[in-house]
């Protein structure tokens, strides 16, 4: 694996970082305003409704994961482990890291993970 420049990695990471943060207060005030508009739904309305504010939490919470594992990836590279995998130990490719900034497993090793999941 190439030496990484900790300040790519950094950047990347802020973006992310912010993009999500955006995206989260966004969906805040979104929430905030449905939950004032009126309650006059159809019955059979509730149904997508319900479907559609699942979607949206499960959305929010693959956003809040995401900020987690940024965070451990701005831990990583100050600890200077950035780029290893947490599994096996290789070095993860610099195309994945550039990809997925806060990927802390090998493909290999992400591939048995989610299939453990």
């Amino acid at each position: 694996m190439e030496t990484h420049d900790n300040d790519a990695p950094l950047e990347r990471i802020a973006r992310l970082e912010a993009e999500i943060t955006s995206a989260l207060a966004d969906r805040d005030l979104a929430a905030d305003a449905d939950e004032r508009s009126d309650g006059h739904h159809h019955p059979a309305e509730a149904a997508t409704d319900a479907e559609l504010r699942e979607r949206q939490l499960q959305d929010t919470l693959r956003m809040r994961q995401q900020l987690e594992r940024l965070t451990r990836a701005r831990a990583a590279i100050a600890a200077g482990t950035y780029g290893i995998c947490v599994d096996c130990g290789t070095p993860i490719p610099d195309g994945r890291l550039i990809a997925i900034p806060d990927a802390e497993r090998c493909v290999s090793c992400q591939s048995i993970a989610m299939r453990r999941r």
